[in-house]
């Protein structure tokens, strides 16, 4: 197995000279299981475990091994498994708030350079859904690239091209059908040698039928989608690093019926282009765009410059990423408490008996 085919070249070139490394005991996280990981290398494929050092010093899930992720390992003799002893930077990621109350971050894929993002033009089509998805790929330093499925049993196909196209003007946008074949070359060619894409969407969106057919075989499970709501079953039950014949690595992932966002306030701005491009005419640099005086943002929603639903939907957005820098301050006023406690606990501070 050649780490060129899995994409090493194109992120090796991305780390800076004193980070670099070899091609030797490197592997690429392929699948991710409780407790191991199928790694690709060198050798072919390994099962890696990890060291008890390492575990302790995790705290967070988001700190483990992901799909994606370029490791250091250490073979073990006579085995084909491997000690994963550190994880390489990760030059891009994308992730979601942890499903439930838990305000944790989930790593869906890493160092991946495209995001697909799968949306059946049935029931599954939604555009407050879709522009999730964009902020979550461009916060995580990816591209995403909208690819509208169905469009052969779908009479407005056209009409809801449009209405995305309005919206994103700056993000690529096929109208595509898996099953039909309609529009396949164009997403096999954006995966090319060296290049890491990952395909996400709802459940019943089409990602596994699209991935055969990049793949040429019936290798990703399919399920039946209800009539009801166009919703699936989760035929993919976990994420999964794939390698294609003609070069290129893809991410399959299972269906999300929840995509909490994880995310800094200032990349929903960046997605919402026409909200992007009037920040510059706000009094205040400081703009909640929202409740401040002198807000450009709010004033072109008032002329009708702005769209008010999709302004709506900024706002959504733009306070669910409210709780994330919460976590953050807190985490600060606490680290200050520790500091604090420490200090008043020297020996000048203490009262004399």
């Amino acid at each position: 197995m050649k780490l060129k085919d899995l994409g090493w070249e194109k992120y090796q070139a991305s780390l800076v000279q004193e980070d670099a490394f070899g091609q030797e005991n490197i592997a690429r996280v392929a699948v991710e299981n409780r407790g191991s990981y199928l790694l690709y290398a060198k050798e072919g494929e390994l099962e890696g475990i990890m060291r008890g050092k390492f575990m302790n010093f995790q705290k967070m899930g988001s700190q483990y091994p992901k799909v994606g992720d370029w490791i250091v390992f250490e073979k073990i003799d006579g085995e084909q498994k491997a000690i994963i002893k550190s994880i390489l930077p990760r030059r891009s990621k994308i992730s979601r708030k942890k499903a439930g109350d838990d305000l944790d971050e989930q790593i869906i894929a890493t160092n991946v350079e495209i995001v697909f993002i799968v949306q059946g033009l049935d029931g599954d089509f939604n555009l407050s859904r879709l522009e999730r998805y964009v902020v979550m790929a461009k916060d995580g330093n990816c591209q995403p690239v909208i690819l509208l499925n169905k469009c052969d049993v779908a009479s407005d196909a056209q009409s809801k091209l449009e209405k995305v196209q309005a919206i994103f003007s700056e993000v690529e946008i096929f109208l595509i059908s898996a099953k039909a074949e309609i529009g396949i070359e164009k997403v096999r060619a954006f995966v090319n040698e060296g290049i890491s894409v990952v395909f996400v969407g709802s459940s019943g969106a089409g990602k596994s039928t699209l991935i055969n057919k990049l793949l040429g075989a019936e290798r990703q499970k399919v399920g039946q989608v209800r009539l009801d709501d166009s919703r699936g079953k989760h035929t993919t039950i976990k994420r999964e690093l794939i390698m294609l014949d003609g070069g290129g690595v893809l991410i399959d992932t299972p269906g999300m019926r929840e995509l909490g966002m994880w995310i800094a306030a200032e990349s929903t701005i960046e997605a919402f282009e026409d909200i992007n491009s009037l920040i510059g005419s706000c009094r205040f640099s400081d703009c909640d765009h929202e409740f401040s005086q002198g807000c450009g943002v709010v004033e072109a929603v008032r002329v009708g410059k702005i769209d008010k639903e999709g302004y709506e939907r900024f706002l959504k957005l733009k306070n669910e990423a409210n709780p994330l820098e919460a976590k953050e301050k807190r985490k600060a006023e606490h680290a200050k408490k520790r500091l604090l406690r420490k200090v008043i606990k020297r020996p000048e501070f203490k009262k004399k008996k």
